[in-house]
């Protein structure tokens, strides 16, 4: 009898074991089919940034620059010594305080992937490439520091490529794809008697192309700078501000302070667009108002104050710091009062160090909103000044085409501190949201 009654209990223990392995492993299988579609956007824009131009616009799906072919028997790197002579017959030459030179850089061998490439175009080796020396420095001193490589050509327009002191690069010719691929110039000594280039057939500028070139001609350095600035002071405000304002809400008490709070929070329903316009009329007034009283110009108005100042008021931080105060037992307050602790040394000394968690959430979620922050800046900007890096993006956008394969390169870039800032602080981060919001 006892087994009899066992058997029907085995069997339903089996079922449900079963039951619990499907449902686990359809689990796992949407978590997995989740994480594959959210990664594909990030593996086509590594892709896309590695492609050429053309490739691109064929749809071609693997770039050769991921394949071995283009590294494959490249000549060996030297020297040449150029001789040089007044430039003539140039159009579009740029501003030179020095007499233009000109010389031709002969290109007696190119790699193989490159000679398939101009078999292709029709195109003959060996052929010269023409080098263009002008002097960008108003010193009074003969100093030629920038220089332009053309093939069969004497204009200088946008496909034309230019290099600045000891920069590397290649001329655009067919099958080069923008020099690319090589053969890549670097000019060693620029003394007009004796102007030596480097030649060689480096593999780091033609994986890295489309980075290097991104990071040149769209002045990524300044708009790098510019992000940094504007992130750090608006992350660094919003802390000191949400900080004080959480705990004021979550352990002081003060008449309507509920409703404060509720009102406070209501202003995070607020679609940002809304506020946009009177934000910028706030910025034209306050810029207005420093140039009648403190003779100020650009004090508010296409400077770092109307791109940070604005947003170091976040509501969305003040709530999620206020629910985690809130979950302080007040045992420890009542202990430090005893010890003659006041409200801003409990927060400094005994609040912040258990907040560690929050803040960070805190820091990546505003540092990502600011980081990506792109129609507010255009809107109260004018120049390149403080412009951020997302705007630095648009300038690979024309009216003829978009060079998507450089803006892929330029969002990676872009990404890259925000993927660092997420590394050093997940585990904070994942924390923060996990022990937040618990308790009103």
């Amino acid at each position: 009898m006892a087994n009899l009654a066992q058997a029907p209990v085995e069997e339903n223990l089996q079922s449900y074991q079963l039951r619990e392995a499907i449902s686990r492993g359809l689990l796992y299988l949407i978590l997995t089919i989740g994480a594959v579609i959210a990664v594909v956007p990030f593996f086509w824009m590594l892709l896309t940034s590695v492609k050429t131009y053309g490739e691109h616009g064929a749809k071609i799906f693997w770039p050769a620059g991921l394949s071995t072919s283009p590294y494959l028997e490249r000549p060996a790197t030297q020297e040449l010594t150029i001789p040089m002579q007044p430039a003539e017959g140039w159009q579009n030459v740029p501003r030179s305080f020095s007499p233009p030179l000109e010389g031709a850089i002969p290109v007696e061998a190119v790699s193989r992937y490159v000679a398939q490439q101009l078999a292709e175009a029709d195109f003959l080796v060996p052929f010269d490439v023409n080098i263009l020396a002008t002097d960008t420095t108003d010193d009074e001193q003969v100093n030629y520091d920038a220089y332009m490589l053309t093939v069969g050509s004497r204009i200088i327009d946008q496909f034309v490529t230019r290099l600045d002191g000891d920069e590397l690069g290649g001329p655009n010719y067919a099958g080069a794809d923008r020099g690319r691929w090589g053969p890549h110039f670097q000019v060693v000594d620029s003394d007009p008697a004796k102007f030596v280039v480097r030649e060689s057939w480096n593999v780091g500028y033609m994986l890295l192309h489309n980075y290097i070139f991104a990071w040149r001609e769209a002045n990524f350095a300044r708009y790098m700078r510019n992000s940094t600035i504007t992130t750090l002071l608006t992350v660094v405000g919003v802390v000191v501000t949400s900080t004080l304002a959480a705990y004021a809400f979550a352990r002081m008490k003060f008449p309507g302070k509920d409703l404060i709070f509720s009102l406070y929070l209501a202003t995070y329903m607020i679609p940002g667009a809304v506020t946009l316009i009177p934000n910028y009329l706030i910025i034209i007034k306050l810029e207005e108002i420093f140039q009648t009283t403190f003779g100020m110009t650009n004090a508010w108005y296409d400077n770092w104050t109307a791109l940070t100042i604005p947003f170091m008021i976040n509501a969305f931080s003040v709530f999620l710091l206020r629910q985690f105060f809130a979950q302080i037992p007040d045992e420890l307050y009542d202990a430090a009062l005893i010890d003659g602790c006041g409200h801003l040394r409990f927060l400094t000394q005994i609040v912040a160090p258990l907040s560690k968690a929050p803040l960070m959430s805190i820091v990546i979620f505003n540092g990502i909103w600011a980081w990506n922050s792109l129609q507010w800046p255009i809107i109260v900007t004018s120049t390149e000044t403080w412009r951020p890096v997302t705007v630095g993006l648009s300038s690979f956008i024309s009216e003829a085409a978009a060079e998507t394969q450089l803006i892929m390169a330029g969002s990676v870039i872009t990404t890259i501190p925000i993927l660092i800032l997420y590394f050093f602080t997940q585990k904070q981060f994942t924390e923060g949201i996990a022990t937040t919001g618990l308790k009103g």
